[in-house]
């Protein structure tokens, strides 16, 4: 499948679902949710929806998902980033991840070589090709990012993205 066909299989199942997220908002009938809206989860999900179908509007020009975005930025980012540990920070199967990583090299836009540090992992690199699409990525990342928080304040952004940071660490702290 290209990868082209498959952002595009993605991008249908994400609309599929703001569909249905718009249904389990109300907007379809008007149902009452006010308590259901007074709960982070249902919000969170709803606003994931729609921050997906936002970027992939906004990255189009890239051809770019947002799983793709993050593997870029990570690697570029980081001088030695493994396989195994890219899966585990964007919460990925690693055979999932393979997947996307090998496409990604067959596109000439990653390298993978084993470890000097350990023979049986795999590490990750950008190829020039890769560094020019992240340095690409990043400058759209950029003005997605002030898209998605204008509707806040300067100080109600960096709050948000705190919170979001904390909420995060409490997860990972309470999960063994």
């Amino acid at each position: 499948m290209r990868k082209s066909e498959q952002l595009q299989m993605e991008r249908s199942a994400n609309s599929g679902a703001r569909r249905d997220a718009e249904r389990e908002s109300g907007s379809a009938r008007g149902l009452d949710l006010n308590a259901l809206k007074q709960t982070p989860g249902f919000m969170i999900r709803i606003l994931q929806l729609q921050n997906f179908e936002a970027f992939y509007r906004h990255f189009e020009s890239l051809d770019l998902s947002p799983v793709e975005y993050s593997i870029l930025v990570t690697v570029r980012d980081n001088k030695t980033v493994t396989q195994s540990e890219l899966a585990a920070v964007l919460k990925m199967q690693l055979p999932n991840l393979v997947k996307i990583l090998s496409r990604m090299e067959d596109d000439g836009i990653l390298k993978r070589k084993r470890s000097a540090r350990d023979k049986r992992a795999v590490e990750l690199s950008l190829s020039a090709a890769g560094q020019k699409r992240a340095d690409e990525a990043s400058r759209l990342g950029q003005t997605f990012i002030a898209h998605t928080l204008a509707p806040l304040s300067k100080a109600e952004q960096t709050a948000f993205i705190d919170m979001l940071a904390r909420l995060v660490e409490g997860y990972r702290r309470a999960t063994p």
